[in-house]
């Protein structure tokens, strides 16, 4: 749900800035966000469904996140410490910070899935 409301938040802001691309993205994120954690709820959903919509239904779901989420931690630290030095040097800011979210949702899904395998 703080998902879901900080994606919706942007996107009023964006919109009210008139970034209607960005505020595109946003409510599609959104959106994407909203079915996955509906269909993570359901019973066919597989453990790396949970984790991934954050919707866990157990001690050993909490567990598995736990797992993932540190090398989330590791791996977003590492990114922060390069796109500090890469926005020095580059001044690219937004650029650097969308693939930072990108890489960090990637390796958030693998780690899941690998916790999940393991667990």
């Amino acid at each position: 749900m703080v998902l879901l409301g900080l994606l919706l938040a942007g996107a009023v802001v964006t919109g009210l800035f008139a970034n209607w691309f960005e505020m595109a993205l946003l409510l599609a994120a959104a959106v994407f966000i909203f079915v996955s954690a509906v269909y993570a709820r359901g019973q066919k959903a597989s453990d790396v469904t949970r984790l991934n919509a954050i919707e866990y239904r157990d001690e050993r779901d909490r567990l598995l996140a736990k797992s993932g989420f540190a090398v989330v931690g590791v791996v977003a630290l590492v990114l922060a410490i390069v796109e500090f030095v890469l926005a020095a040097v580059f001044q690219h800011l937004v650029l650097l910070a969308s693939a930072q979210v990108l890489v960090l949702c990637a390796v958030w899904g693998i780690a899941n899935s690998v916790a999940a395998k393991r667990g």
